[in-house]
């Protein structure tokens, strides 16, 4: 009995011990199986939060203008390690470039750098190496395939990955995407031994796509560039737009830098284009015989006397550049008379005068997708002098931008609509889901369409037969206005007799309009007329605009056979 009571107690024993185990097994396994997961996850793996590639930018046609690459650089520690030369040798044998016998010379030191740039693939390799002491470290590189094209348009990044400047800031957040979380796993020794993304559909935030041609943004940047040289002047601009949407083909100026590796002052990274103001000049006459007719205080057959080129007004003299005594309202505008501008502002007064510069758009801003817009300079008309409404209506004592008087345009030659210009068409995940779309917008109505056909067919005149000759582009219908305007001296608060504004601004092709291009020169040395220094770039940009575009010729020279005269005739079609 006591040898069987002696067997008896350890079996009891021992299934009460297994029985405890079970149980505790159960409880752990099933009733605390999270919980331990969640342990042993800490102690294997780790949650590293990174931020993802950073969206690309694209034209319109999806050609890509910046992109982000994330690239690796290598460093060592030799205290972790046993064998510095085989270390060097195995990195040799993977074409990574390092300086010979570095890692020996330097024995002891916890961080020596060893090369940069590296790619994911090349990362991937030292890592099977699995040797100790080599680490890495990453950054993500923003690259520009067509290198300062656009420059003023897509701005900077900072070393953090974020905006800085043009539409990488106005849309950093898109482009940013949000924060993923790493999952890095690691062996007993705390090792690295793999590492998995947990969300790997979020490896780069939203691309951007916008309004502008790579081929027309080319074409623009060029030329303003040859007549930024040949000029020598301070800055230029070009703008083209395309007015019956708004939408910005092109845009650039000079001087310009390098996107991706920008070291100059913050003041050079501002795109003069919409921070720039200046005083317009001649181009802004279109807009006074808009509001003129607009409120049919003059008609375009009406003469008017131009007093011979000399015209006094509260104690100054009006000048104009060439001495016309009677001329309609067309050959005014034709032969910018500074005078007959100023008798017509007269009739309009500086109550209405104001009413309609605010209506094209002027003294706010245009709305576009760019950060650093300027309003623009005009005063309240009760601030305003004897003098000022004259001088207003032929384009001094008033501020502007370069889009400004693009849009302005663009509201001219397409009905009279002052519409929002757009440079952002659209922003779009990686999977391709769509979370942004511009749409025309209309601000309001300018004037009615049809003192806007009047102007149209005014500044075709001023091509044909006035002032913009150089901007003809054969087999083509084109409108436009040429504009000199002086700039204010600083210092003396005075007009400069040395500092001028060149510029022009026109349509082609006028008869089915399809872009508005302006063209400002700020300060070119020696010739500074808008006629003989914008003009010409306007033909240049224009006539390779249209051929890449493909439109079609609207009018066919013919030649006359008596004096060799020439004229324009539109197409049938």
């Amino acid at each position: 009995m006591k040898n069987r009571n002696r067997t008896i107690i350890p079996i009891i024993a021992a299934m009460l011990a297994f029985s405890a185990i079970g149980a505790r097994l159960f409880f752990l396994q099933v009733w605390h199986q999270e919980e331990i997961y969640r342990r042993a996850q800490k102690l294997v793996c780790r949650e590293h939060p990174e931020m993802p590639l950073r969206g690309m930018i694209l034209d319109k046609q999806d050609r890509v203008l910046a992109m982000s690459v994330k690239e690796y650089s290598l460093f060592a520690d030799t205290n972790l390690m046993t064998e510095p030369a085989e270390v060097e040798r195995q990195l040799a044998k993977l074409h990574v470039s390092i300086p010979r016998g570095i890692l020996a010379a330097k024995n002891g030191s916890s961080y020596i750098p060893l090369t940069d740039s590296l790619d994911l693939e090349t990362v991937k390799r030292i890592k099977q190496l699995r040797q100790p002491g080599l680490g890495f470290e990453s950054k993500f590189s923003r690259r520009h395939p067509e290198g300062k094209m656009a420059c003023h348009i897509l701005g900077v990044v900072g070393k953090d990955n974020a905006g800085l400047e043009g539409i990488e800031y106005v849309a950093n957040s898109y482009l940013t995407g949000e924060k993923l979380k790493n999952l890095r796993m690691r062996d007993g020794r705390g090792r690295e031994i793999a590492e998995r993304l947990l969300k790997p559909e979020e490896l780069r935030g939203a691309d951007v796509r916008l309004t502008i041609d790579r081929n027309i943004q080319f074409i623009a940047e060029q030329e303003i560039d040859r007549a930024w040289r040949q000029s020598n002047a301070k800055k230029a601009m070009i703008i083209i737009q395309d007015p019956s949407s708004g939408e910005i083909l092109a845009m650039a100026s000079r001087p310009n830098y390098d996107p991706g590796d920008f070291s100059g002052s913050w003041s050079a990274l501002k795109n003069p284009a919409v921070s720039d103001i200046f005083e317009p000049g001649s181009t802004f006459k279109a807009i006074t015989a808009a509001a003129a007719l607009e409120e049919k205080l003059v008609k375009r057959s009406e003469v008017l006397w131009c007093e011979d080129g000399k015209y006094k007004m509260y104690g100054h003299t009006i000048n104009d550049h060439e001495k016309k005594g009677l001329l309609t309202f067309d050959q005014i505008m034709e032969y910018s008379s500074n005078i007959g501008f100023a008798k017509v502002s007269q009739r309009l007064g500086k109550e209405k005068l104001y009413r309609y510069i605010r209506q094209f758009g002027f003294n706010t801003v245009t709305g576009i997708d760019l950060p650093g817009e300027a309003r623009g300079l005009l005063r309240e008309p009760e601030k305003w002098d004897g003098l000022s409404l004259p001088t207003i209506s032929f384009g001094q004592g008033i501020g502007v931008t370069a889009l400004q008087i693009s849009n302005a345009y663009a509201a001219l030659f397409n009905g009279g609509l002052l519409l929002e210009p757009r440079l952002i068409d659209e922003i779009r995940r990686p999977d391709g889901e769509i979370i942004y779309r511009s749409e025309r917008r209309v601000i309001r109505a300018a004037v009615s369409p049809e003192v806007a056909n009047e102007i149209h067919e005014m500044l075709i005149g001023v091509v044909e037969k006035g002032t913009g000759r150089a901007a003809k582009v054969p087999y083509y219908s084109v409108g436009g206005k040429t504009g000199t305007a002086q700039k204010r001296d600083p210092s003396t608060k005075k007009y400069s007799p040395t500092s001028y504004i060149a510029s022009f601004c026109g349509v082609i092709p006028a008869n089915n309009p399809r872009m508005v291009i302006t063209v400002v020169l700020d300060e070119p040395k020696g010739d500074y007329w808008g006629s003989s220094r914008a003009a010409p770039v306007f033909n240049k940009v224009a006539a390779r605009a249209v051929s890449y575009l493909r439109i079609s010729p609207d009018q066919q020279t013919i030649y006359l056979a008596k004096g060799g005269n020439e004229t324009t005739v539109a197409l049938k079609r």
